[in-house]
């Protein structure tokens, strides 16, 4: 497939909408600005790291649905895909049927778990589109939290997808690790979504933010697509 996931081609258009918001700003630092002008400027500001963490959370759901719509696509081998990606939508299931009351339906839907998903656990055979689904894996990441998407995108076969971006940044200059500039960034949309207006992010933020969302998502992507093509190929795995 492509080198770069079509989630990460999206993610960087979202970031025009930034810099539509931003030109709304005083251009000039050596203007003489109004209370509601620095006001205006706060604001602005705030709307763009909201915006920014929602673009780059929207990023990772749609990374994580592109990898489940490839593996649908090409149905490959079971014993390509990770245990953890094929339990994932087996206990959904379970789940679902454990919620329904006693009955038919549930005796119904007991049968067909046994015949729908007994083939997803048969190492040869392929993956059946109709049981695993891009909306069940994308609702585990439930935030930006380190930990969050460690354990999102390890059902997908990829090992420490921070500390890889850490890496990916690292090698290209950018001296940071990036599970303490997520928390930093996340803590600071949390505060701004429930009110806190102390929290005042400068134009320098902002530009500092959208390059490390930037750097990260062209990590992630490259992780998905190893992680894409590692499932889809057809040679055999070693």
């Amino acid at each position: 497939m492509s080198k770069k996931l079509g989630a990460y081609d999206d993610f960087i258009n979202s970031t025009a909408e930034l810099h539509h918001l931003l030109g709304v700003r005083p251009t000039s630092p050596l203007e003489r600005r109004t209370d509601e002008a620095l006001q205006l400027e706060n604001a602005v500001h705030r709307a763009c790291l909201v915006l920014l963490v929602a673009h780059f959370e929207g990023f990772a759901k749609a990374a994580l649905s592109e990898y489940v719509d490839e593996v649908c696509a090409v149905r490959p081998p079971v014993r390509k895909v990770p245990p953890e990606f094929l339990e994932l939508f087996t206990r959904d299931r379970i789940q679902e049927i454990a919620s329904l009351p006693p009955g038919a339906d549930r005796v119904h839907r007991t049968r067909r778990l046994f015949t729908a998903f007994s083939a997803l656990w048969d190492q040869e055979r392929s993956i059946d589109p109709r049981v695993i689904s891009a909306k069940i894996l994308a609702r585990q990441m439930t935030s930006l939290k380190p930990e969050v998407l460690q354990e999102s995108f390890a059902l997908i076969g990829i090992d420490d997808i921070v500390g890889q971006a850490t890496s990916h940044l690292h090698k290209s200059g950018m001296s940071v690790r990036v599970d303490i500039k997520l928390e930093e960034i996340v803590n600071k949309r949390n505060l701004i979504a429930h009110g806190d207006y102390s929290i005042k992010p400068t134009s320098a933020d902002l530009e500092d933010y959208i390059e490390f969302f930037m750097a990260v998502g062209d990590a992630f992507s490259s992780c998905v697509v190893r992680a894409i093509d590692e499932a889809c190929t057809l040679r055999p795995s070693t």
